[in-house]
């Protein structure tokens, strides 16, 4: 996320979205506990709701918070067509392809990861105290993947899982390179 919207953004959003679900002021103060008062004061801009009443409006309407304070506006339908994903600059011989740009309050991301430096380059998520996992599949040539000291070589068409509690490294097998899909309940940005 590079930033938040400001509170006539802010407004704009939670106004659209109510109006999008048919609801009246009335019916949200209902949902929600707040006053239609304030309500339309924050749709207005003229004000911006705490953290707690901002998670209340959100239930309310059946979004998560998120959406409504994330510099881009997101749908609930998330599509890149072919080479159209954010792509990260190679670093480590590694190239970061974001498959989708997420849907609001999801706790998934997907990537295509090329890897093609000399072995030992490649890719290392430390352990998380967070609870999360990873599903890596190459679709092409051989990885060497490494989980907590635990080494494993997968090869076109295999697939792991692990926990996102021990730590990552990802690298292609000596001389070669490799793709994999990447399916992270955990953003690459936070490595």
């Amino acid at each position: 996320m590079t930033g938040i919207v400001g509170v006539e953004e802010l407004g704009r959003r939670i106004r659209k979205l109510r109006i999008e679900r048919r609801m009246t002021l009335k019916q949200v103060e209902m949902a929600c506990g707040l006053s239609a008062t304030h309500l339309s004061e924050i749709e207005r801009g003229r004000t911006s709701p705490t953290v707690g009443a901002l998670v209340r409006i959100a239930r309310a309407l059946e979004k998560e918070a998120a959406y409504f304070i994330e510099a881009e506006e997101r749908t609930d339908v998330a599509l890149v067509a072919r080479g159209q994903g954010r792509v990260e600059p190679p670093t480590g011989g590694v190239r970061i392809e974001a498959l989708t740009p997420g849907v609001p309050g999801s706790g998934l991301f997907a990537y295509r990861l090329t890897l093609a430096g000399p072995a030992g380059d490649g890719l290392a998520l430390a352990a998380r105290e967070v609870p999360g996992d990873a599903i890596y599949y190459v679709r092409r040539g051989t990885l060497e993947a490494e989980f907590n000291g635990a080494r494993v070589t997968l090869t076109e068409g295999d697939a792991v899982q692990a926990s996102f509690l021990i730590g990552h490294r990802l690298s292609p097998a000596e001389g070669e390179s490799a793709e994999v899909i990447a399916v992270l309940t955990r953003s690459l940005g936070e490595r």
